[in-house]
């Protein structure tokens, strides 16, 4: 078997659900020794299974689910927003930089999300936090996302700069540069202070809803002591129409009577 088809028999297995990865490698790996290729052979063997979080971005890279181009513009749109932010401008770029980049890899996490649901794995937050940690590696550096693109990790990038998870495979790569982190810490800084005048605003937002509160509470109040006063005055106005009333009429009793008791004018 020549090197390329080698490798495209050995792609064809990044493509299989996690599950049949192994025995899929393993047979793989038979027919080549069989047919006389041990290097082949070798080489297929070594293949590691990707881990689900892997697999999952995997997936997203041949094409299930969105695409990865969207974010992989992002990134290299965040990554000129930091370079211009580095000399003290463009803060507002890099902004809507880092946003954009942070939607698109969102929607790319809830698709991967989906994709394992859809092959009857569990989607835990530890996984969705390792695709998410992939993707956002594959953002901030080229090799990342060349990686990435491929559709043939064996386990996750980490962002931090650290590369992948597992020291024994060949995505353990150093995916930030100095230049990058220092971007991505004024990216933070400028979200943090951000972060701050949206809490300040809040919080004298919620001084004001207090303060209007107790005001309107104090007018209620008063209200209410006003209403107790008027309906006083109003049971002391009834009472006294119906004395009058009662008076009225005994009144007009009292006449009839001495009406009564007037003799006839013969």
């Amino acid at each position: 078997m020549s090197e390329l088809a080698d490798a495209q028999a050995g792609d064809e297995l990044f493509g299989l659900p996690p599950e049949e990865f192994v025995a899929a490698r393993d047979e793989l790996a038979r027919r080549l020794r069989r047919a006389g290729d041990a290097e082949a052979a070798k080489r297929v063997k070594a293949l590691r299974r990707p881990s689900l979080s892997a697999w999952a971005v995997n997936q997203l890279a041949r094409g299930r689910g969105p695409g990865l181009e969207g974010l992989l513009a992002a990134g290299e749109r965040l990554r000129a927003a930091h370079q211009t932010a580095l000399t003290g401008e463009g803060a507002a770029e890099l902004r809507a930089a880092a946003k954009a980049e942070r939607d698109a890899v969102a929607g790319l996490v809830k698709a991967a999300m989906a994709l394992l649901a859809e092959a009857g794995h569990a989607t835990t937050d530890a996984t969705r936090d390792r695709v998410a940690g992939t993707l956002h590696a594959a953002a901030a550096s080229p090799e990342a996302a060349d990686l990435v693109r491929n559709g043939r990790l064996t386990a996750d990038l980490d962002p931090s700069g650290f590369g992948a998870t597992d020291d024994g495979d060949r995505g353990a790569v150093a995916v930030e540069d100095a230049a990058t982190r220092r971007a991505r810490r004024t990216a933070a800084v400028a979200e943090r202070d951000a972060a701050r005048k949206r809490a300040r605003l809040a919080a004298d937002q919620a001084v004001l809803a207090t303060r209007q509160a107790e005001r309107l509470g104090r007018l209620a109040d008063q209200a209410e002591r006003e209403a107790g006063r008027a309906r006083a005055t109003a049971a002391a106005a009834i009472e006294a129409a119906s004395a009058a009333r009662e008076r009225a009429s005994r009144a007009a009793a009292e006449l009839r009577e001495a009406e009564d008791h007037i003799p006839a004018d013969h």
